[in-house]
């Protein structure tokens, strides 16, 4: 796997956790 493929995983996780603690405040 590349470290590019890594980071934009570890990107769209980062905003899929904010969703989610923002839709729950």
């Amino acid at each position: 796997m590349s470290q590019m493929f890594i980071v934009n995983l570890i990107k769209k996780a980062i905003e899929f956790f904010k969703g989610l603690f923002g839709n729950k405040k």
